[in-house]
């Protein structure tokens, strides 16, 4: 996978703790207007220069134990969400590491004990050490999140790391000192795991799991630039968005390595954005009882003539023909 999905109000987050987020983009050498999408999307060494930067503009040591504090933190993402609404903290942790994929190059390795269970980060694909600033973001998630779905205190039995930590007020936070060692882990009761979480939630789980398994199951398919660019038109179609200047934009690119990556798959984003279009209209017409001018306004379109031509072309038939037929 090319691109890992973070949630837009990160930018907000960074500031309400006292970090410019321009400063951070400039120093990571992200285009400026990143944190102004709804959902970023960014490469496995983009996503920890992001982090580098953060860590490099702060003079705060709790800095990343403040960030996964913040109220709602459990909401910025499905898999996330889908995590908190867990039965009790070994289940949380099971789903974390399933859906980590989706949201951030590195995954959890659970090993389970007779009295305790240690998770592991390990890296996708980048054989560098991770980002002290990352490796203590992601432990203090883990307790944050805990603490918060049990309504207990839970306080890690032991945290190993590849960096010498020697800041009080971050040991403090954990109630440990960290242990140098050759990995990034960190190990809970398993009495702790097993407390019910009051936010267990089976409803909303059926309905986030089966589009989070269908996105787990397209990273095997297709990571095409095609598909990133019919991904992104879903998204920005509705606010009038459609050119691939748009498109360059949200992915991070310029346009003309845009045009290049798809010639290389023997397409164009003209035929990805018709495609995008058609299937939209489809779904639109089978599923709902949207009118055509609505539908024309959702895919962009300036007018709904130019919409019902379209149309037409693609399938050989009226929008009111198709209804017809498959219905």
């Amino acid at each position: 996978m090319e691109k890992f999905i973070i949630d837009g109000r990160y930018g907000q987050l960074l500031a309400a703790n006292g970090v410019q987020p321009q400063e951070v983009l400039t120093k990571a050498k992200l285009p400026v207007d990143t944190f102004a999408h709804e959902r970023l999307r960014l490469s496995e060494s983009e996503y920890f220069a992001m982090i580098s930067a953060i860590n490099d503009v702060t003079d705060d040591p709790l800095l990343p134990t403040k960030l996964v504090a913040s109220d709602h933190i459990e909401t910025f993402s499905p898999p996330i969400f889908a995590a908190y609404c867990s039965k009790n903290g070994e289940q949380f942790l099971q789903r974390l590491a399933h859906y980590k994929a989706l949201i951030c190059p590195v995954t959890y390795q659970i090993k389970r004990e007779r009295k305790i269970t240690t998770v592991a980060l390990v890296t996708s694909n980048i054989h560098e050490p991770l980002p002290p600033f990352f490796v203590k973001g992601e432990f203090a998630f883990m307790v944050q999140l805990l603490t918060k779905a049990t309504k207990e205190v839970i306080k890690p039995r032991k945290i190993t790391t590849t960096f010498s930590e020697k800041d009080i007020s971050i040991q403090d936070y954990f109630g440990l000192n960290f242990t140098l060692d050759t990995s990034n882990t960190i190990t809970f009761s398993n009495s702790d795991l097993q407390i019910p979480f009051v936010s267990e939630n089976t409803s909303i789980l059926e309905y986030l799991e089966p589009e989070l398994k269908k996105r787990l199951a397209d990273l095997d398919i297709d990571d095409s630039y095609g598909k990133r660019v019919r991904n992104v038109l879903v998204e920005i179609l509705p606010r009038g968005e459609f050119s691939i200047e748009d498109v360059a934009r949200a992915l991070g690119i310029s346009k003309r390595t845009l045009q290049r990556k798809l010639k290389g798959e023997n397409t164009n984003f003209q035929q990805q954005l018709n495609a995008t279009r058609e299937m939209l209209a489809k779904n639109y017409l089978l599923n709902t009882s949207m009118t055509t001018d609505d539908i024309a306004f959702l895919l962009a379109y300036q007018e709904t003539n130019s919409f019902l031509r379209a149309f037409n072309t693609w399938t050989g038939l009226s929008v009111q023909k198709y209804r017809e037929q498959h219905n």
